[in-house]
């Protein structure tokens, strides 16, 4: 039994974002990425030079997550990995034309879906929802 409110709130945002992340998973299914695939494609597109520790940080896993996912990655013709040139301990992950091409094609459906998703919410009510959640989110982080 949840017995506080702050229970209730934090059981429904978790719910939420799972059933979002099942959306997700379905709607990109047939593109050959997974989800955590599709953000780690992303990162290293929007910032050339990432490393896999840079990406583990983004993607919020530990290295050896993030290091299992690029050999994935790699594996599957999403991204190439080269040697830092400024750590020889560090690799620098890019994407290739394949995961670029494929981003592209997913951008209209990622619109779409965040259309869906928040279809019964106003522009206004959207504002007011990513500012309170932004401002959780920073309060949590720092």
């Amino acid at each position: 039994m949840i017995s506080s409110d702050l229970a209730l709130i934090g059981t429904t945002i978790h719910r939420v974002a799972q059933l979002i992340q099942q959306r997700i998973d379905q709607d990109i299914r047939d593109s050959g990425l997974t989800r955590l695939s599709w953000m780690a494609a992303a990162h290293v597109e929007d910032e050339p030079g990432l490393t896999i520790g840079d990406l583990a940080d983004r993607l919020e896993v530990g290295p050896a997550t993030a290091g299992q996912l690029v050999d994935r990655m790699v594996r599957g013709g999403w991204v190439e990995r080269s040697p830092s040139p400024n750590d020889r301990r560090a690799q620098i992950v890019t994407p290739t034309p394949k995961a670029v091409a494929m981003l592209r094609q997913l951008e209209p459906r990622q619109r779409d879906l965040e259309q869906e998703i928040l279809r019964d919410l106003s522009p206004d009510e959207r504002r007011v929802l990513l500012a309170l959640l932004e401002r959780i989110r920073a309060r949590l982080e720092g």
